[in-house]
């Protein structure tokens, strides 16, 4: 860190990547030394009365020339939370302002189609910096997404650690009173947001379903149906290798004991849902998700495999 500026730069970085004049003013930070730290390159000023550190991330600093903070899904993108396809800038920004500015140039008026930004007119809670916490910028999503793209951030920031169950009252508190009924679809069991998918088109028809559901000598399936229908959802990452192996396993094991097995990936969920989605709903008319009697569990694989929540792999 510059030692020379480096309560200035701590001070920025600390408050999310980029401060205005007033903010810095309120923590103690004279505008002498401000003007200081630009001089010296050791900040960068994006606007008038706007400054960012040179590592701040880029959305915060494009948001900051716009003239607000970065929010919904684009702040939720820097907390490492899955996200559905969002391809817009969103800032938020105080109801009153005027002279929004290109994200890329703050010598140019915004644009907001453009420019590809998405403008949060929202001042509750009140602006301070150029970055949103993530339960508010959760509760902007909920203002703007789509149901779905807005439960799977949620159901991600929980699985990844980004915020706690708690944190969702607060989410609830300040997304719109329209939307706070969302809030109660987040499963924290999910374990990815194309699982999340699938968990909310059951949901949606009303099947009986349960996520991270433990199966004797096999271990925690993504989602149980009914009775027997296992879905397993696979990331984004093509599994090898030992993965490959032990998934290969676990299917084997829940088939011997009488289970039906679907295995999903990525693509097939994000990209050809509508083949899936019609599949998995033939599935549960023919009655695959219950227990019969041409369907019954049987106590254990006929091949003695090792026990599969046991198994570790080099």
């Amino acid at each position: 860190m510059d030692r020379k500026h480096g309560h200035v730069i701590q001070f920025i970085r600390a408050n999310g990547g980029a401060l205005s004049y007033r903010e810095l003013d309120r923590g103690g930070i004279p505008r002498a030394a401000v003007s200081a730290a630009v001089s010296d390159h050791a900040i960068q000023r994006v606007r008038r009365g706007w400054f960012a550190i040179p590592d701040a991330p880029r959305d915060v600093v494009r948001a900051a020339r716009v003239g607000g903070a970065v929010t919904a899904a684009s702040a939720a993108r820097l907390e490492g939370v899955w996200l559905l396809g969002d391809p817009l800038l969103h800032v938020r920004v105080p109801s009153s302002t005027g002279r929004l500015r290109n994200p890329d140039a703050s010598d140019e008026p915004l644009d907001r189609r453009r420019h590809a930004v998405c403008l949060h007119y929202r001042t509750v809670p009140v602006i301070t910096g150029a970055r949103d916490a993530l339960p508010i910028a959760l509760a902007e999503m909920l203002a703007c997404a789509e149901p779905t793209a807005a439960i799977v951030a949620m159901d991600s920031a929980v699985s990844v650690g980004a915020i706690s169950v708690g944190d969702l009252d607060q989410v609830r508190a300040l997304a719109p009173s329209s939307r706070r009924s969302l809030v109660d679809r987040v499963n924290p069991g999910s374990a990815s947001g194309i699982e999340t998918i699938v968990r909310l088109f059951l949901r949606t028809h009303g099947i009986r379903h349960r996520v991270q559901v433990f199966i004797p000598r096999v271990g925690h399936v993504d989602l149980l149906v009914g009775d027997r229908l296992v879905i397993e959802v696979d990331g984004e990452g093509f599994h090898t290798g030992p993965e490959f192996e032990a998934d290969r396993r676990r299917d084997f094991e829940l088939v011997m004991r009488g289970y039906t097995v679907v295995r999903l990936s990525y693509r097939m969920v994000l990209n050809e849902w509508d083949a899936v989605s019609s599949g998995i709903l033939e599935l549960v008319r023919r009655g695959g998700h219950r227990w019969g009697h041409r369907a019954a569990e049987h106590s254990a694989a006929a091949v003695p495999f090792r026990r599969l929540d046991r198994l570790a792999f080099a």
